[in-house]
């Protein structure tokens, strides 16, 4: 068999059926193609360790994606795409994030061809810890014949964790009220903490207030 003949003999033809070939491809995946204008949330990484973002923060980019439109047309498409702002190179204080493209992660075949920012102002403080006793916020009064006879926090001392401008000015740390309005008996609860409306967190997994009421002797 003469492979070389086979090449040569009505090469214009073969020619032509390759570029018709190449032609009908393209317009294949040109076709059928749709854009979408969505806004996707914006999540903050690699927050450099013992530090913590404070202050408003924008949440949320708006962008302009391209793709096919069976892929951009899918109902759980909006949850496949969000904007990743990535901190490691930040440092206290004021920062200026650049954010691009890239940065948003999509579906394969997806471009993003527009986006409403190219930069995130970000806050970085440090990450302070200080240890407080917990004071229990009682409401109300045991029933008639009854009275108060101890109130006590597990643990003795909690650890507090928040922002460095937050921590000095928290002074004191109690939980929200705790009713014994007409009780009879003592009561063990795991209660809500007032935190004067701070980013703080504790750190301890379980607080335990007992209160104790006791029959008033006669």
């Amino acid at each position: 068999m003469d492979f070389r003949r086979m090449l040569t003999d009505n090469w214009t033809i073969k020619v032509i059926s390759l570029l018709c070939s190449i032609a009908l491809w393209l317009y294949v995946t040109s076709t059928g193609k749709t854009e979408m204008t969505l806004t996707v949330p914006l999540e903050l990484r690699n927050i450099p360790q013992g530090m913590t973002v404070v202050g408003d923060v924008t949440s949320a980019v708006e962008v302009r994606v391209q793709g096919q439109e069976r892929v951009i047309g899918d109902s759980t498409f909006e949850k496949k795409v969000a904007g990743i702002l990535d901190l490691s190179m930040t440092k206290e204080g004021e920062n200026i994030v650049r954010i691009s493209p890239d940065d948003i992660k999509r579906p394969d075949g997806v471009m993003v061809t527009h986006m409403s920012l190219s930069e995130v102002r970000v806050k970085l403080e440090p990450l302070i810890r200080r240890t407080f006793r917990l004071r229990p916020v009682l409401h109300g009064a045991p029933a008639a014949g009854y009275h108060l006879a101890g109130v006590a926090v597990a643990p003795a001392k909690i650890v507090v964790e928040g922002p460095a401008s937050v921590m000095k000015t928290l002074d004191k740390l109690e939980t929200m009220p705790i009713d014994i309005q007409g009780a009879r008996e003592g009561l063990t609860v795991e209660p809500k903490i007032d935190y004067q409306g701070q980013p703080v967190k504790l750190l301890e997994k379980s607080i335990i207030v007992r209160v104790t009421i006791e029959r008033t002797r006669k």
